[in-house]
């Protein structure tokens, strides 16, 4: 869904205004950096618990396993958190959730999405990029789904 119009808050409004339809208006980029800290602080705690207790176990074999286990944890926190409400626990204690352009729930397909896209940014920073140079993130995009208040 394209962008419908500029709003006051220098963000861009989605939906389809004129249809019976509330525009839907994205939360700025510093609260979307405010949910990434606090998602990434809890990922990385639980992540470096289980890397500690493989490198223990096993050894520089638990190390060399913590890597893809880190990736496959991230998309599941993010995957089944998003899921249900569309809201991580950053999301939660920021008051935000994702929802679809048009401010309907996130779909299964839209949070699959979202969570793979993500795990470029682990690898690439490519998601991280794309907030820098627009408006979304890459895993808004290619989901068709934004991030709102709901405060």
């Amino acid at each position: 869904m394209e962008p419908t119009s500029p709003n006051s808050f220098g963000t861009t409004s989605y939906g389809a205004p004129g249809m019976g339809t509330r525009a839907v208006v994205p939360v700025g980029k510093g609260t979307r950096f405010g949910e990434f800290i606090i998602d990434a602080i809890i990922v990385g705690f639980v992540g470096g618990i289980i890397q500690y207790a493989l490198a223990s176990v096993m050894g520089s074999l638990g190390g060399t396993l913590a890597y893809p286990i880190s990736i496959g944890l991230q998309f599941a926190y993010y995957y089944f958190q998003e899921k249900g409400t569309g809201q991580t626990l950053g999301k939660k204690i920021l008051g935000t959730k994702a929802v679809m352009l048009d401010g309907s729930p996130v779909t299964d397909e839209a949070v699959l999405k979202r969570s793979l896209w993500r795990l470029l940014n682990i690898i690439f920073l490519i998601d991280a990029i794309t907030f820098l140079i627009g408006e979304r993130g890459l895993h808004d995009s290619q989901s068709d789904t934004t991030v709102i208040s709901v405060k």
